[in-house]
């Protein structure tokens, strides 16, 4: 049994018992790791403990007895190293941390290290403590997972005929946009505005898609969302909040 030091962020946390923790770390160098945390929430005298929270950011120290094991990791040291608290002083910043949180432990595998992922996550949820508005930080988020898994769309061109004109629809199965010649044929689709077509297309013209995508329409937000449901196999829990809220703030 090794034991490892690393950067984590919490994506989610089970309350094991009275004094303990299940925790699902995204960990910088070892990617998604599920561990114990045991006595946790055992205080003392001179300490009030409440355990470990969702989205904290924080040095993790713990045990496993290697990538291949059933068995959970065991946290044996926990050190906070950011301060997050405006996070939650806006219900929407949380809404859209539990977002992030949410689709990185659905789609990275254990211990499959994404460095710049862990470096974009923590990034994402750093600006979200002052953010007026996390439409712009959100989707940044959702080029940057998708682009880190390996499922990034194609949003130029069509992706059955390679047509740069008439692109009307997305489909998630056959991986970008596609036009309205080719969209009769295809059974999983989305109708999608010009507008955001136009924006999903600038987002292709840069290598740095997170940073493309600031001031894109919510519409971009949804059509992510979309293809991110479809890999997850189901909507995240927050994605219909997060909708609705952007499509009534943000006027394409």
């Amino acid at each position: 049994m090794s034991l490892i030091h690393d950067e984590a962020v919490v994506l989610g946390r089970i309350d094991y018992s009275e004094t303990s923790q299940v925790l699902v770390l995204f960990t910088r160098e070892h990617g998604k790791v599920r561990t114990i945390a045991k006595g946790i929430k055992r205080g003392t005298k001179a300490r009030f403990a409440v355990g470990v929270d969702l989205l904290d950011v924080g040095h993790v120290v713990f045990s496993s007895h290697g990538e291949r094991s059933d068995t959970l990791a065991t946290l044996t040291e926990w050190k906070p190293s950011r301060s997050l608290w405006g996070l939650r002083e806006k219900l929407f910043r949380i809404h859209a941390g539990q977002y992030a949180a949410e689709v990185t432990a659905h789609l990275t595998e254990d211990w499959d290290a994404h460095a710049d992922l862990f470096d974009a996550l923590v990034s994402t949820l750093v600006a979200l403590t002052d953010a007026p508005e996390p439409l712009d930080l959100v989707t940044r988020y959702q080029f940057a997972i998708l682009d880190s898994i390996g499922s990034l769309p194609r949003f130029d061109t069509c992706v059955l005929c390679d047509r740069k004109e008439d692109l009307t629809h997305f489909s998630s199965f056959e991986g970008g946009l596609i036009c309205r010649h080719c969209e009769p044929g295809q059974v999983e689709k989305r109708e999608i505005s010009a507008g955001t077509v136009k924006a999903l297309g600038a987002s292709m013209v840069h290598d740095d898609h997170c940073s493309q995508s600031s001031g894109a329409p919510a519409g971009v937000f949804t059509v992510l969302n979309y293809h991110i449901a479809h890999l997850m196999g189901r909507e995240p829990v927050m994605g219909s909040t997060l909708v609705s809220r952007f499509t009534q703030r943000v006027v394409e």
